[in-house]
Order: structure tokens, then sequence, then C-alpha cells
């Protein structure tokens, strides 16, 4: 860490915290497309979903969503409107944004709450920054973490998103912390490594991902405190 003390932490979300890999599942297409009228069975809501990513993570989909995280209107106008272009109907376009943006559908990484409350109870300052279009605060509320957090810092509510320098200050002022001594914990070497040009040290976490198996997060454990 280069001789530099780390007080606090500022954590991503997702794909740091929270598995995104298996946020879309069918069973929760099937549940969320029944709410809208329409039935499918898990062989045909998995059909739908391969179709609508087909579109939605091509490189014209991922062009086309640069600022749905700035605001929660910008998100869904932006992922609806992918959605639909993948060829789905009005029904299964809000039926998959529903499950896309459902608390419930986001699963923490088995060291993450552990990693959380341990820091919280050394009664070390701890955040969440993200780039996100929707309040991620009941995924944290759900798994009984919400009290070990004292900032939570969404793109969405601030107009701002990663890797604008602007947003890591902001999170560092909610917490009450010099960003020199605020650890930035990410997966995105351009988004969370620009967390550097703001002052804070930064550990980026490997690509290779599963909700099953622990993210390698104690070893922030051992960073903070550490010169």
């Amino acid at each position: 860490m280069n001789g530099v003390s780390v007080e606090a932490v500022l954590f991503d979300f997702s794909g740091t915290l929270f598995d995104d890999t298996g946020v879309l599942g069918p069973p929760a297409l099937v549940a969320a497309a029944s709410r809208h009228g329409v039935s499918l069975d898990e062989a045909a809501a998995g059909e739908v979903i391969r179709q609508a990513l087909a579109h939605v993570d091509s490189p014209e989909g991922f062009a086309a969503r640069e600022g749905c995280d700035l605001s929660q209107e910008a998100h869904r106008t932006i992922w609806t409107k992918l959605i639909a272009e993948s060829g789905l109907g009005p029904e299964l376009t809000e039926a998959l944004y529903e499950c896309l943006t459902d608390p419930g559908a986001w699963r923490p990484y088995p060291d993450t709450v552990p990693v959380l409350e341990e820091l919280h109870g050394r009664n070390v300052p701890v955040g969440v920054l993200s780039n996100i279009g929707w309040d991620i605060r009941p995924a944290f509320g759900r798994v009984g973490a919400l009290a070990a957090l004292d900032a939570v810092v969404l793109s969405c509510e601030h107009g701002l998103a990663k890797p604008d320098p602007a947003l890591f200050a902001l999170a560092c002022a909610r917490l009450g912390t010099e960003p020199g001594r605020t650890l930035y914990v990410g997966d995105d070497p351009v988004k969370d490594g620009a967390a550097v040009r703001a002052g804070l040290p930064v550990y980026l976490l490997p690509t290779e991902r599963d909700a099953r198996t622990p993210r390698g997060l104690a070893a922030v454990l051992r960073l903070v405190g550490t010169p």
C-alpha cells in the first residue's frame, strides 16, 4: 500500500460484494412474466433471457448503455429500450427489467457479510460506492448487512458515475475520511481503478467470480490499519 495506513474502506457493489453473473434466472422470469400476464415455462424463459442478453451485451448494447446509471429514470429508459429492441414485447420487457432490479435476485459472495461485519466490529468506516440505476440498499438489508455500512453512494442519486473522480471524493466526504486513507475495493480496472485519480489506494479483485465462491475479500481485513 506504498506506506499508506488504511483507515476506511469503500466497496463497489456488482461483481465485488454481490454476484452479477446469476441475477437473471428462468424461475424468476417465469414468476415475473406471470405477474405481467405472460405464461412461460423455464425453457422458454431461458431462451428469452439469452435473446435479450445477446443484444444488451453486444458491442452496440454496451455503447447504448452509456449514461444509464446517472439516474433511475435513465436506467429504466435505456434498459427497457434495449430489452425491447431484442424483440420482446412490452410485458416481457417489463418482467425482465423487474428481475434485473430485484434486490432479492442479487446474491452476496460467501465472504461479503462476514468481512463487512468484521470491519464494522473494528469501528472501521465502511461504505459502498456503485454505478447503479436503482436502490441497492434493500439487497444489503435482506442479508442483514445494511447496518454495517456507514455510507451508500449511488451514481443514480448524484448524477455522477465512476470513473469521475468527483464521485469518489463525494463518497469519502460521506464517510468523513481522507481519500488517501480510504481503500477502494472493486473489480473494474477502468471504472474502479480510477479511484487513484481521486487519491484513493485501490485493491482490484480478479475478473473470475462465482456466487458460490469467496471473492477474496478477507485480504481487505489484512490491509486495514497496515502501512
